[in-house]
């Protein structure tokens, strides 16, 4: 029976044969989501629903009054972005720009729709509370709680007043079908999703109402409250559902029973999957390669992770462009090496995000959350395994070998290492030296040798059929390489893929 592991999403370097995500998008929205942060896209996604809600409401469709909508939405997200950057630069802390703004218009979309006038005061309870949230109810410099299900619980419980979770309509539903779906898409948890409405289901016999889509699309998935490990999500998701169900049943009449369940499942992923954030100190950049830089930080506090694993790093820069301040870097250095480091190309006109970085001086700071990913090596070194990298997706790689030689561990490993020219090979000094441990890597020359295929992966391990498969690159090569292993009869396929990633 096959099966195909499948962790982060990663894009950029070109492929001559591309496959969508899932088999199931057009190329172009593929590659829609393969340039934009998933910040920027959960920020356009609700931006849209706003815009959505107030058209509807000026026509009629929805009983509401267009006016009180819009002036919440642009009071609230004021007074969010106001209130964050105090609390930034209270507790000194590094932030998404869009983040507050995110928070801002959940709040516009689930509290009222209220006279602003009338309601000022809740409005800037709920504001504040949501931007305090993140900054005092929080270990290690992480948040624990989703800042909006806090800020709503909170305001029932002493204003009286609190989400109506007014979103949810037959009206606003597709909407939030359509990018809900791309959000999931993006940041895969479809695990996360399903467990929450499998259980749902089981326990009511009947399909979600409108705000059920909207809470689970939006505030249930939100990547830093919740498990990055597909086993953890689904138990997270269904804790949520089943806690959802049965408070009632524990506190009859009980109202709030969304805003809770998120805030028990928010402890729980304490529990389970504990995480924090960690501020790296630059130390120097060298050229690995071709338009390739290899990053060094130190740690301001010891951290534990595996190869293979990776951070989400945080650079606030002047004028960001439409990717973001945040950006997901696989941790190309090993544990025991004196630095982290994060590998990365950079094109000439790169990114805002990479050129902030290729200017950073020695001291400066950047922050990171805590390592996360499941593309590890099995503990058990006798598995025989092929590692089939394009481009810059080595960098897993890298950390494994560099690992395997400061442990004296040896496994039967093949690299099949794929670039479009020599000049394009990183850390090639590393990976032969790594041979002497079990790791014989395969270079591929594109231009000369074509791209990887099937008489390729045989003639370097001609006993493929007995070996574990991890490929890591750009997602157009993941996904066809994914194909032809499955079609090779591959049992086992591990994916590695990173979110947003481009040449720039």
């Amino acid at each position: 029976m096959l099966k195909v592991y499948h962790f982060r999403s990663f894009s950029g370097l070109k492929y001559s044969e591309g496959y969508c995500i899932l088999g199931l998008m057009p190329q172009v929205l593929n590659n829609f989501l393969n340039r934009i942060t998933m910040y920027r896209l959960m920020l356009y996604f609700l931006l849209v629903l706003w815009a959505a809600t107030i058209f509807l409401s000026v026509f009629g469709v929805l009983p509401y009054k267009a006016f009180d909508i819009l002036l919440s939405g642009i009071f609230l997200g004021i007074l969010c972005n106001l209130t964050n950057y105090l609390f930034v630069k209270i507790f000194r802390a590094r932030t998404n720009l869009e983040s507050a703004t995110i928070t801002a218009l959940i709040l516009t979309l689930i509290v009222g729709p209220v006279s602003l006038l009338e309601n000022i005061w809740v409005l800037g309870f709920i504001s504040t509370v949501a931007m305090a949230s993140k900054y005092f109810l929080a270990v290690r410099k992480k948040h624990i709680f989703n800042p909006a299900a806090m800020a709503v619980l909170l305001s029932a419980i002493l204003l009286k007043y609190g989400a109506s979770w007014w979103i949810g309509s037959m009206y606003t539903l597709p909407f939030i079908i359509l990018g809900g779906l791309l959000v999931l898409a993006k940041i895969k948890r479809f695990e996360l999703a399903a467990s929450f409405l499998f259980v749902y289901f089981l326990g009511t016999n009947s399909f979600p109402v409108p705000p059920l889509w909207f809470f689970v699309f939006v505030m249930l998935v939100e990547p830093l409250t919740s498990p990055s490990t597909k086993v953890k999500q689904i138990v997270f998701g269904g804790f949520v559902a089943l806690t959802y169900l049965l408070l009632p049943k524990v506190i009859p009449g009980y109202a709030y029973g969304l805003e809770t369940a998120l805030l028990a499942g928010n402890l729980l992923n304490l529990a389970i999957s504990p995480s924090f954030n960690v501020v790296l100190v630059f130390k120097k950049k060298e050229k690995v390669a071709r338009d390739t830089w290899q990053f060094f930080f130190e740690p301001m506090s010891k951290f534990k992770f595996t190869p293979g694993q990776y951070l989400e790093w945080t650079l606030p820069h002047k004028i960001p462009d439409s990717r973001g301040t945040r950006r997901f870097f696989t941790i190309s250095s090993a544990p025991g090496e004196e630095n982290i480091t994060l590998t990365m190309r950079v094109a000439e006109k790169g990114s805002s995000f990479k050129s902030a970085l290729m200017n950073f001086r020695e001291g400066q700071e950047v922050g990171a959350t805590s390592p996360q990913g499941e593309f590890v090596l099995p503990e058990d070194k006798s598995i025989p395994i092929v590692f089939v990298a394009g481009g810059i997706g080595v960098t897993p790689f890298r950390s494994m070998a560099k690992s395997m030689i400061l442990n004296n561990e040896k496994r039967d490993i093949v690299l099949v290492y794929s670039n479009r020219q020599e000049a394009d090979i990183a850390f090639k000094s590393l990976l032969d030296r790594a041979e002497g441990f079990g790791l014989r890597t395969v270079y591929v020359n594109t231009d000369k040798d074509g791209h990887i295929d099937k008489e390729m992966i045989i003639k370097a391990t001609p006993d493929y059929l007995k070996r574990m498969f991890y490929i890591s690159g750009p997602q157009p090569m993941v996904e066809a390489m994914k194909k032809m292993l499955s079609e090779m009869k591959i049992k086992i396929i591990k994916t590695d893929f990173f979110p947003g990633y481009t040449e720039v």
